[in-house]
């Protein structure tokens, strides 16, 4: 009895640390996140408690959890707190400003924190991703036209951006343009700018051209 009482105390945690100090530690479980925005994942796939449905007008209808929407879109957020979604049995919601596809795309990013970004869906993904105010997505895809940017392609770019309103995209593309002035209006697109455009990028001073070709771009 006597040895099972002193194994007993030996083992108790409050006499074992007593004998030195000990502060407190934190330990974090970095993949504690991943696994259970995969485990939410795995249940949108899934339909499991889904509150929230989507239908696109091209008939298609994705699902997702309301609670996961409102932490990462403030589009989303205000959507589920100014209309009465689910509290009288109506979770279904209409988004005609964007496809399924689309839809799809940054869906999964919400419940992943990845996206693919290609040339055939940027043009569609930035408008969207800016629609739903999903910061990171609207940056990657301006990042990812800034790689794009050549003598050939910078002058759609650029009216692409404007029509977007997006300023940092804009003004990569109005740099482009002055860097390589020489290059970028033998194209065919030069010809689209209008006049007040074509003023104001060869009246900058760091317009990349040698002094004389401006003056005569000037009077011409």
């Amino acid at each position: 009895m006597d040895a099972l009482h002193n194994s007993s105390s030996e083992s108790d945690p409050k006499q074992v640390l007593t004998s030195k100090e000990c502060e407190p530690t934190n330990f974090r479980n970095n993949s504690h996140s991943v696994r259970i925005l995969e485990d939410l994942q795995s249940l949108r796939k899934n339909e499991v408690l889904c509150d929230i449905r989507f239908e696109t007008d091209d008939g298609c209808t994705t699902f997702g959890h309301k609670n996961v929407l409102m932490a990462a879109s403030p589009y989303f957020r205000a959507m589920f707190k100014t209309r009465k979604i689910g509290k009288t049995g109506n979770n279904t919601v209409n988004i005609r400003k964007l496809d399924s596809t689309v839809l799809q795309l940054l869906l999964d990013y919400i419940y992943t924190g990845e996206i693919i970004v290609t040339k055939e869906n940027v043009q569609v993904l930035l408008p969207a991703a800016s629609l739903l105010q999903l910061d990171f997505v609207n940056d990657s895809c301006v990042e990812f036209l800034q790689k794009q940017l050549d003598p050939l392609n910078c002058i759609d770019i650029r009216a692409f951006a404007d029509l977007q309103n997006c300023t940092e995209l804009l003004s990569s593309c109005e740099a482009f343009i002055k860097k390589h002035f020489l290059e970028v209006v033998k194209s065919d697109d030069f010809l689209s700018l209008s006049s007040d455009d074509v003023v104001k990028i060869i009246s900058c001073d760091d317009l990349a051209v040698p002094y004389e070709e401006k003056v005569n771009k000037l009077q011409y």
